[in-house]
């Protein structure tokens, strides 16, 4: 199977051109599209280039090493000490660097490390070209700003994680506003919602954008959930005008997704599912009608693989049997069902 790595990829040529490829590899590898660069050039960046949260929520912070000599355990520990004066204080440095992984090295650290976290300082770690590249090849897009004439290979431009995220991107995506609704509205209120779960919407729209769609498509949205996110968050901002801008902001989201064309066929479909699962979901208040439920079976046997055709059959089929046959009850039962398809069928 075709690797990126077998494709050796030319190093940057400057510093610049390095620390821009980091950071879109590391939002992409830990899901993270609030990473951002540090301060602008000329700035004292104490010893950090890149800053943000990681795939778990560790507040970290990554110096990027562009080098043409092997990277030294004595630059390491050098730019930990550097990175001491941060603030807020990380949980952990990354040292990314050009080279290529270094077994040596890599002990060195872990060990260097291990003694810093026993003395009460963030750990250090390291992010080699092999990893940075992977992280890249997430999203084809976005490998493209930087490679424009490198073609990535197929195996590598279509995964389960890409259609996972399109099924929860056409899900969720283009119904932030009746989330909103369900959330804060009278039935919120009623029901005693948990309010956590808007931002908890907003952060997996936030990334699954940031890892499927190209640049231009995951900042538009990126914009409109940073609004909405500071809106919902401070209780200041709970006034009919603020909600009103709410809407239209997730009107905003919902119509970037609908219109979206630059997406492999694969993911384009998929996507299609989930935004209808959702639609159901939120606007079909009696039961399934039979046509509309023929149809979305028709879809999903479309975009799964055979082995899952029996499956996506027998769980609509159920569905469409079940005492309460409401679209709120419906729809999720089948989508549980295509994102364990996703992750388990085989694809080959």
């Amino acid at each position: 199977m075709p690797s990126v790595l077998s494709l050796d990829l030319p190093r940057p040529k400057n510093w610049q051109d390095f620390e821009s490829i980091v950071l879109d590899a590391q939002r992409l590898r830990w899901k993270a599209p609030s990473l951002q660069k540090n301060g602008r050039p000329g700035q004292a960046q104490q010893g950090v280039d890149v800053f943000g949260p990681d795939d778990i929520g560790r507040r970290v912070g990554i110096q990027c090493k562009r080098y043409a000599t092997a990277l030294t355990l004595a630059t390491v520990e050098e730019e930990a000490v550097n990175a001491e004066a941060f603030q807020p204080t990380l949980n952990t440095l990354f040292i990314a660097t050009t080279n290529d992984h270094d077994s040596k090295l890599q002990q060195q650290v872990r060990l260097y490390s291990d003694a810093r976290v026993a003395a009460g300082k963030f750990a250090v770690s390291l992010l080699f070209w092999e990893d940075i590249v992977g992280g890249l090849a997430l999203n084809p897009a976005v490998f493209k700003l930087h490679y424009p004439t490198i073609q990535l290979p197929t195996a590598i431009a279509t995964d389960r994680d890409r259609l996972l995220a399109a099924l929860e991107l056409g899900y969720y995506g283009p119904y932030l506003w009746e989330y909103v609704e369900l959330t804060f509205g009278e039935f919120g209120w009623m029901a005693n919602a948990d309010p956590e779960n808007v931002p908890i919407i907003i952060r997996l729209v936030e990334q699954r954008s940031q890892q499927l769609l190209p640049p231009a498509d995951a900042n538009a949205i990126l914009s409109s959930l940073a609004q909405v996110s500071e809106i919902v968050v401070e209780q200041s901002k709970h006034s009919e005008e603020g909600w009103a801008a709410v809407r239209t902001l997730c009107t905003r989201v919902a119509m970037r997704i609908k219109t979206l064309a630059a997406m492999p066929i694969s993911e384009s479909n998929m996507l299609e599912a989930g935004r209808r699962l959702g639609a159901i979901y939120h606007h079909v208040d009696d039961a399934v009608p039979a046509d509309l439920s023929e149809e979305i079976r028709r879809q999903l046997r479309a975009v799964l693989p055979a082995e899952s055709h029996a499956i996506i059959d027998a769980r609509i089929a159920r569905a469409n049997a079940a005492q309460y046959p409401y679209g709120y009850h419906w729809a999720p039962s089948i989508y549980t069902c295509v994102e364990r398809e996703i992750r388990y069928a085989s694809f080959a």
